[in-house]
Order: C-alpha cells, then structure tokens, then sequence
C-alpha cells in the first residue's frame, strides 16, 4: 500500500528505444533501456511501459510510436523518455507535430538532455500573437 501511494506521486512515464537497423540491434536496444531505466530512477519517475523496436527513423507510422499514442490517449503516462530525439524521428516536421500531438494530451516528451525543442514552442507562440 505504501509503495502504491508512493508510486502516485511519481511522474508516470513511458521509456521509448529504437534502432534503426538489425545489426546488433538487441545490444543496442538494452544499452538504450538500461541507461533510460536508471535516468528514470535517478530522476524519481515511475516507469509504467517500455516500447522498443527495431525500424526507419524517417516515419511516424511505427507500431512503437501507435503504442506511445494509445498510452498517451488512455493518459497512462505524463511523459515519454526517449535517448534522443531522434529516437522518435529523424524528420524535423514530424518531430515537431508528434510533440504538439502530446502536448495537447499534456505529456511531455523529453531526454535526460533536456527537449531541445521546448524553447521553441514559446518562440512559436510568440511569433503568433505578433501576427495577429
């Protein structure tokens, strides 16, 4: 019971891992796993799902990445984990309208790095409101 009431106050995350190619891809897979596990633990998060695959960086049409959207749609986590954010998509666009997508469900997608890519959500709105 305590450890379910501690596990409530944690931060329900997702660990997402991808490689791109079947070359020594489960080795590849684990180091990813293995180092989001203990940036997970060191940071105080609760680690609800793990998705791991093996596939192209160039599209979001990955069973993995349907899987993260279910998770985020049943708001079973608060935020995804990922080594980089390449791990997500090697397309800039894509990126960038994947993390809006969760955004709007208020999850968070983020690095043991940090996302790069929250200054320029603030920037983006900016830029709006001076257009209107």
């Amino acid at each position: 019971m305590e450890k379910q009431k501690e596990n409530e106050k944690k931060i329900r995350a997702a660990i997402y891992c991808r490689m791109a190619t079947d070359n020594d891809e489960r080795r590849g897979l684990e180091m990813q796993e293995s180092y989001l596990r203990n940036y997970a633990q060191a940071q105080g998060y609760a680690v609800v799902a793990e998705v791991s695959e093996v596939a192209k960086g160039l599209s979001l049409d990955r069973p993995g990445i349907r899987e993260l959207l279910v998770l985020a749609a049943q708001s079973r986590i608060e935020e995804i984990l990922v080594t980089n954010l390449s791990r997500i998509s090697r397309n800039t666009g894509d990126l960038i309208r994947f993390e809006e997508k969760l955004g709007k469900q208020h999850i968070r997608l983020n690095t043991p790095q940090g996302n790069p890519l929250a200054g320029f959500r603030g920037t983006e709105q900016v830029f709006r409101k001076q257009k209107k």
